[in-house]
């Protein structure tokens, strides 16, 4: 037979209840069905077993299903149950599950409820309610062979599955009744089952050894048979007693075998559980029946030296609860003997502690001891070795290392409790017991040792050594003794301790005051009413010795072993009663205090001395002791010790007794000024002052003042909060109390600023400490609110560095408006809102200083700034850490609270009024502002954030003044604000210039809101104001003039008076020109001009063009080269003001002024000179006129016109690049009025026909290097359209003469000497603008570029030495790639911009801008200057950077090139196949990259090819020999490298170089083909050999 016949057969041998085996009813299973060999039953829970008969069963898929649960596969078996739920999920009726699937399933269902995987026997347990529920009634039959395996599911090991099998029975069941009637049904089957399963089952007939590994079968055979025991157990707990009688036999027959109880052995934990579990029910329920000596056998014998990790705490209630019952198993029926004694057996099993298991094991040990027959614990023959070897036992157990630490206590107080047992027998052996058992834990507690290790008591120790004390007190004489010896060795550890020279100093006295803590701690729980004398007279007559032998030696050693003045404090302050009620040691400690106590307290001792002072009340002066000790403190000079020092004695209960003495209290004082001052410590020191609630209330408000004080200091404020922190936990009526004095007042606005710190844990310290003093200044608390009205009244204004923040202020305003009750709110109105008084002095700077002349170029009243007549001197303007000046700050802070509040509800018409007009007037200063920057500004710019911040408020109060535009009625607080205005605009002052900007504004507003707004003050006003030269007010007065008939009456008495007198000396001349200009502002006048006679307006433009003429007709002449006054300026600019509105209405007419009106244009530019803030105005009108005569002059309607500016289209042309030049020095990013200048001036130069010459070509250079955009993109037109045409002339110049060397500007390359680099961009935000110099070095580039267009060969490589030389192009290209890929975390995409070309204004951002352009001169670069480029990639010391850049070049620029230059070549080569001396075919692949070259040898082709790489040209052109005809290989192969380095090594680009090694190539040939001849033989060109 071979052997694995024999296995088979051998395993057919143990499965007795496999399919073929004659044996019956295993399990309580019927026979059902027939195999081949007749009727067979099995076992259901075996793994050999006979298949279901599925050949009945309908549906295909069920019948899968049912033959994958019958596979070794978990995973499949799981899928196969999940299959069957669902086909059992779509059954609806109880007739829908077939007959055959119940059989099948019955059949495999127990099985497969014990399978190995979790999941699978889940889904079983569901499958199985499923189908119960479904079936209902014919379910009944199967019950029987189920309902074993079913119900044991409720106890399986895993929650999940047991949780399924009780859903699956609750839901076939649907009530509790049912569930029990089916327990006392089937009560038999349930019962066969579970002995089936624990006697005739094992770990073999369960799980296949061929496909279950022994760990997987020993656990399911575990699971199995405690399962089946639990069901018992259960079953024996709840059963009903009529059932169980009709199954008593079965039941005594399971509780009576002893294989039963030998599964208390059992290696799983599940198993003894479930053993020790089912004993305790049967011993109280069912003991009759039971075999002690089996129990006791299997039990305590065995049991005991059983490994008992996760079944510990069962075992031992189990042993508690046999005891209890059956006390006789550890006698009568106990077995063991020797070695296997009871008591043996129980000191092993108890000195292996709980063995993993809770605190709940040493309470059921406890009371197995206490319930064990003494007679097994303490035999007759030697009881005191017994009672050491349980208690032995017992430490072993508390010590173990395993043992859990949160038992501790547990065991000890066990051990303990069995120790007071012991004790109570009185026997003579009890003090024996006490100095074996217990003392050691009190001297491990005390003084802790290796040597006694075994009784450290971790965790929680008080309580044990407590009992432990209690118990060796039950024998005085060993106690006594013991405590002696502890004592001296106390003593004599405290004198041997180490020098303060030893580097284990500082452990050695910690040690030492550790001990005293318990040493005297445990006297001091010792010491009740119930010690007796004798104790009480040995505790002090050991401490006593103790704290005298600590005070020598605190005076021999000068105070350094700390540890003996810990121990002496320790001592008197835990037993006081003791200690200090001995005259002699009352005497010695207190004369020790007075006496040394002062000289040693800056020794490590101090501290301790320190918080002993309160202790000796009641036997000495304490408060002079404690006042000697802070004198001697103040008095030394500074350093750790002292420091340390006050601190504790500050932090004393005794500093209380300093306020009677006043000279030390103002010391100390003194010396925390000086420490605060010197930023030492002061964070401690002055919240331990502070936070003692003994402290002299003197010395608390002093200590409070300096830490409000240090606040102010930046490096001080989170120490000084900090105290302030501590102040208002532990002592907060100090604080108020402070906050409430006259010194007090700025601690809640500092508090308040703090709370905006950008420090988080400053931030949040203020904030909480500022919540409770503003809690406290609620609105019942007047003093308090006063207190807040003060800060918000002042706040605005402030602007010192710590002022608080607006926002703050705002919030605060709110928080005290919405405390307060409706009748106060009226009152609270006038406190919140900034009265007139306090917006006057925060203007006065700003009403001081004039307004930049250069701002007429955008206000309506244009040049009246001029008459502005202010001589006081220019006041500083201060700003708070925001950059915001006061008058901001009021304005910021009333608009926002307007805004956000309900506040204008209850103020009076005049503080609305108020309030208006000085928003108003702030507003045209800020518009001002916003337009240039100067020092007096409202505010300092400080980031772009910032600006930003700014620009939003002044929208926001736009928005709120634009809201109050609804009623205007007279008696409104508009109306008086317009009113207010008009008054104020009376005057010469710079107020009066602002009031009247003001007024016109908000009434230009006002009548865009209502179309007439009702407010005119009149003809009569406007007459008043003109007699009396206010041309604010008139100006004003005029904008609100509504009817068309009185603005055109009193237009016709300014034109006529104009007209009549002589401007420069009518007094009033100026005033006249700027209120006729005004009036032109309105556009009905404008539209109303034509209908005025012609004649009149000639008379009035000649008579200004008569004035202008003779203003400028000086200048240029000899003696005379400076311009006109500043005065005489301003006159003409009006003039020119009033000639652009009216000129166009005399389009037609002829007259010699247009000419008088160009010349005085272009000499007035020529002649300007610097292009200062006075003169803007002038060139602003003079531009404005110059466009208008453009405008008129391209119609052609009028000849004359046309003429003039023909014939002086050179002298115009002239002028404007001499302007162009003189507006180049001065930026105007921050100049508005500049800006419009000089962007009015490029647009009259984009519609000027100039023509430049080198002259103007140098100064155009200049000009491209000015910091205003404007003008560098007028003079960067100017020469891009100039410098091509140029080229023609420099080929020519190249061409007549090879001496001849062409150069690139100097100017020009000046411009690109030296690129922007990465530190000099990292704060340009290029998305809000390009910085002017990058701009003006990327359109230089941009020019150089422009001179290869057009040039010639020879002249381009001129050109390339030049940028050669210099060095030029690494700076752009370092640009180039530092901005387009290597700075950014994604590398631009190129494709989104025109690479080839680039145009101005393309783009809708400036960065794309610059972007676009930097693309643009990076192709450029590539396509004229391949080989520098090349250089410098190569040479880049970065290799990161070579690969994104060549990664960046092959991806957008080098397909461009590539496209570029083989279009070149193509165009080329159709040039050279006609060639007659040597023609050249020329084939150009773009796909491929590829040229492919070829010259005809007779009837031959000589070719080779070109091919450019992806990255070209930073990466090389390649050339390769297709076909040699004629030459040698080594001549062939030395053309090859000859073309590839004429190639690679060209300067020239743009293809040129393709073509130089083509031709290179071809001369090569031609040159070595020349005067051969063909082979007679062959007829082939012979090489040269013949």
């Amino acid at each position: 037979m071979s052997k694995k016949q024999f296995k088979y057969q051998a395993s057919s041998s143990r499965a007795a209840s496999g399919p073929f085996n004659a044996a019956g009813g295993a399990f309580g299973s019927s026979t059902r069905g027939g195999g081949a060999f007749g009727a067979i039953s099995s076992s259901p829970l075996s793994y050999v077993y006979e298949p279901p008969d599925l050949t009945s069963i309908s549906e295909p898929n069920t019948v899968v299903a049912f033959k994958n649960l019958q596979k070794k596969d978990s995973t499949t078996k799981a899928k196969a149950l999940e299959d069957l739920q669902k086909h059992l999920s779509s059954q609806d009726s109880n007739d829908s599950v077939e007959d055959a699937v119940l059989e099948a399933w019955i059949k495999v269902y127990p099985r497969t409820s014990i399978d190995t995987a979790r999941r699978v026997r889940q889904l079983a347990h569901q499958l199985q309610g499923g189908i119960a529920r479904i079936s209902g009634k014919r379910f009944a039959r199967y019950m029987p062979d189920v309902v074993g395996a079913w119900f044991a599911g409720l106890f399986d090991g895993d929650k999940i599955v047991s949780r399924s099998a009780q859903e699956s029975i609750e839901q076939t069941f649907n009530t509790k009744e049912k569930v029990k009637n089916v327990w006392k049904i089937y009560l038999g089957s349930i019962l066969q089952f579970c002995s089936d399963a624990v006697f005739k089952e094992d770990v073999n007939t369960l799980s296949d050894e061929r496909t279950v590994s022994p760990d997987d079968a020993s656990t399911k055979h575990a699971r199995v048979i405690a399962a089946a025991m639990s069901v018992v157990e259960y079953i024996i707990e709840t059963g009903p007693h009529n059932a169980m009688d009709k199954h008593q036999i079965a039941l005594d027959d399971f509780l009576s075998s002893k294989e039963l109880w030998k599964l208390a052995s059992h290696t799983d934990p599940s198993v003894r559980r479930a053993v020790y579990k089912l004993l305790i029910a049967s011993t109280t329920k069912r003991s009759n029946v039971l075999e002690l000596e089996s129990i006791s056998t299997c039990l305590l014998v065995s049991g005991l030296s059983v490994n008992q990790t996760a079944s510990n705490l069962d075992y031992a209630r189990v042993l508690t609860h046999l005891t209890n019952h059956n006390p006789n198993v550890w006698t009568d029926f106990y077995t063991g003997t020797g070695k296997k004694s009871a008591t043996k057996r129980l000191c092993q099993y108890l000195a292996k502690g709980s063995q993993g298991s809770s605190s709940s094991y040493w309470h059921e040990v406890k009371n197995l001891i206490l319930q064990t027959p003494m007679s097994v614990l303490l035999p007759q023959e030697n009881v005191a070795r017994q009672k050491f070897d349980i208690m032995e036992a017992l430490r072993d157990g508390a010590s173990n290392r395993d043992e859990p630490r949160s038992n501790q206590r547990a065991a000890w107080k066990t051990y303990l409790d069995v120790a007071e047992r012991f004790l109570s027998f009185h026997d003579v052996d009890s003090n024996q017991l006490i100095e074996n058992s217990i003392m050691p834990i009190l001297i491990q507690y005390i003084s802790p040792s290796r040597e006694l290790s075994t009784w450290t008591v971790a965790g929680s120790q008080q309580s044990i050594v407590l009992h432990a004390a209690r118990l060796g007190l039950e024998s005085p004489l060993a106690f006594t003794e013991e405590w002696t010896a502890l004592s001296m060795k106390f003593i004599q550890e405290v004198q041997t301790s180490l020098p303060e020279q030893s580097k284990d100093f500082v452990k050695s006295q910690d040690m030492i005051s550790a001990k005293a803590s318990k040493w005297y701690g445990l006297q001091a729980a010792l010491s009740d009413s119930e010690t007796s004398e004798d104790i009480t007279k040995l505790f002090t007559d050991t401490s006593t010795s103790e704290v005298l032998a600590a005070i020598a030696l605190l005076k021999a050693r000068n105070g350094k072993p700390y540890g003996a003045a810990s121990m002496m404090t320790t001592a008197i302050r835990s037993i006081p009663k003791l200690l200090l009620t001995q005259q002699l040691l009352g005497d010695a400690v207190a004369e020790f205090m007075s006496t040394d106590g002062p000289d040693l307290l800056l020794s490590p001792s101090g501290p301790c001395l320190i918080e002993l002072i309160p202790l000796l009340e009641t036997i000495m002066d304490a408060g002079m002791a404690y006042r000697k000790m802070i004198k001697s403190a103040l008095d030394t000079s500074p350093d750790p010790a002292r420091s340390k020092a006050l601190l504790c004695l500050v932090g004393s209960p005794s500093l209380s007794h300093l306020g009677q003495n006043e000279e030390l209290l103002a010391k100390l004082i003194s010396t925390v000024k000086r420490e605060l001052a010197d930023g030492a410590t002061e964070s401690e020191l002055l919240s331990t002052a502070v936070a003692n609630p003994k402290a002299p209330p003197q010395l608390a408000q002093a200590l409070v003042a300096e830490i409000v004080a240090s606040l102010s200091l930046d490096d001080h404020q989170s120490a000084s909060l900090q105290g302030l922190q501590t102040l208002v936990k532990l002592n907060p009526a100090a604080i108020k109390t402070f906050d409430a004095s006259t010194k007090g007042s700025p601690l809640l606005a500092r508090l308040i600023s703090l709370a905006d710190s950008p420090d988080a844990a400053v931030s949040q310290q203020a904030r909480t400490i500022s919540d409770v003093l503003r809690a406290d200044a609620s609105a019942d608390n007047i003093e308090g609110n006063q207190a807040i009205l003060n800060i918000i009244r002042r706040g605005p204004e402030t602007v010192e560095a710590h002022a608080l923040s607006v926002p703050s202020l705002i919030d605060l305003a709110h928080k005290t408006l919405q405390q307060s009750d409706e009748q106060r709110r009226s009152t609270l109105a006038g406190d919140l809102l900034p009265h007139e008084a306090r917006w006057q002095d925060a203007l006065r700077p700003f009403f001081i200083s004039c307004p930049n002349p250069s701002l007429a170029v955008m206000n309506p009243l244009s040049n009246a700034v001029s008459l502005i007549n202010s001589e006081a001197m220019p006041e500083a303007v201060s700003f708070d850490k925001d950059g915001h000046s006061a008058a901001f700050r009021l304005f910021w802070y009333t608009s926002a609270l307007v805004q956000t509040s309900n506040i204008f509800e209850y103020a009076t018409i005049d503080q609305k009024a108020c309030v208006a007009k000085n928003i108003a007037l702030v507003l045209q200063i800020a518009s001002d502002h916003s337009s240039i920057r100067s020092p007096t500004s409202l505010w300092q710019i400080q980031d772009t954030e910032h600006e930003e911040d700014i620009v939003e408020s002044i929208s926001q109060t736009q928005r709120l003044t634009a809201s109050w535009l609804a009623d205007s009625s007279p008696g409104s607080f508009l109306w008086i604000n317009l009113s207010g205005l008009m008054e104020d605009s009376y005057g010469t002052s710079v107020r009066s210039y602002y009031s009247s900007r003001a007024y016109i504004s908000t009434m230009t507003e006002l009548t865009e809101f209502h179309a007439a707004t009702g407010f005119d003050v009149g003809i009569e006003g406007l007459s008043s104001a003109r007699k009396s030269f206010q041309t604010f007010a008139a100006t004003a007065i005029i904008s609100s003039i509504q009817t068309p008939a009185t603005l055109i009456k009193i237009f016709n008495e300014l034109l006529a008076q104009s007209t009549g007198d002589d401007l420069d000396k009518h007094p009033n001349g100026i005033s006249n020109l700027i209120l006729f200009n005004s009036i032109l502002n309105r556009e009905e006048i404008v539209d109303s001009l034509p209908s005025i006679p012609k004649q009149r307006l000639v008379f009035f433009v000649q008579h200004l063009c008569e004035d202008l003429v003779q203003t400028f007709d000086m200048i240029g002449s000899p003696g005379n080269q400076a311009l006109p006054s500043t005065s005489a300026l301003i006159m003409s600019a009006e003039v020119m003001r009033a000639l652009y509105h009216v000129l166009p209405a005399l389009s037609e007419t002829y007259g010699i002024f247009w000419e008088n009106i160009v010349d005085v244009l272009t000499k007035a530019w020529l002649l300007l000179g610097a292009a200062t803030d006075e003169r803007l105005p002038f060139i602003h009108a003079s531009l404005r006129l110059y466009s208008t005569l453009q405008r008129l002059g391209s119609g052609e309607s009028n000849d004359d016109l046309v003429d003039t500016l023909k014939s002086r289209e050179a002298s115009i042309a002239s002028s404007i690049i001499t302007l162009l030049h003189a507006l180049r020095d001065f930026p105007d990013e921050s100049h508005q009025p500049r800006k419009i200048v000089n962007e009015l001036l490029a647009r009259q130069i984009s519609h000027t026909k100039v023509s430049i010459d080198s002259t103007a070509t140098s100064e155009l250079f200049q000009v491209l290097g000015s910091e205003s955009v404007a003008l560098q993109e007028s003079a960067f037109e100017l020469l891009h359209q100039q410098i091509p045409r140029s080229q023609e002339d420099v080929a020519l110049d190249k061409a007549l003469s090879n001496e001849y060397l062409a150069k690139l500007p100097e100017e020009l390359l000046s411009l690109v000497l030296e690129a922007p680099t990465s530190r000099s961009m990292s704060d340009v935000d290029l998305k809000r603008s390009m910085p002017p110099s990058l701009r003006s070095y990327l359109l230089s580039w941009q020019l150089i570029f422009d001179h290869w267009t057009g040039a010639s060969d020879a002249v381009k490589n001129d050109y390339i030495n030049a940028v050669k030389e210099g060095s030029y192009i690494q700076g752009l290209l370092h640009l180039a790639a530092d901005i387009l890929i290597t700075s950014r975390s994604r590398p631009v995409d190129a494709n989104k911009f025109d690479i080839s070309s680039y145009l101005s204004g393309m783009e809708d951002t400036p960065e794309k801008d610059a972007h676009s352009l930097l693309i643009h001169l990076y192709f450029l670069a590539l396509k004229h200057l391949p080989t520098l480029s090349k250089a410098w990639w190569r040479d880049n010391t970065s290799r990161q950077t070579q690969i994104s850049v060549e990664s960046w070049t092959e991806k957008y620029i080098s397909p461009l090139i590539i496209s570029s230059e083989l279009a070149t070549v193509s165009a080329w080569g159709q040039t050279q196949a006609s060639d007659s001396d040597q023609p050249l075919t020329v084939k150009v692949s773009t796909a491929t990259r590829e040229i492919t070259a070829s010259i005809p040898i007779d009837e031959q082709t000589m070719s080779l090819g070109i091919t450019l790489p992806p990255s070209y040209p930073l990466a090389r052109a390649t050339v390769s020999g297709l076909h040699r005809v004629g030459v040698t290989e080594q001549k062939w192969r030395s053309w090859i490298i000859t073309t590839q380095g004429v190639i690679n090594f060209s300067d020239i680009g743009g293809g040129n170089q393709l073509i130089d090694g083509l031709m290179a190539w071809r001369k090569n040939v031609t040159a070595t083909l020349k005067g051969q001849t063909e082979c007679a033989i062959c007829y082939s060109v012979d090489g040269g050999g013949g």
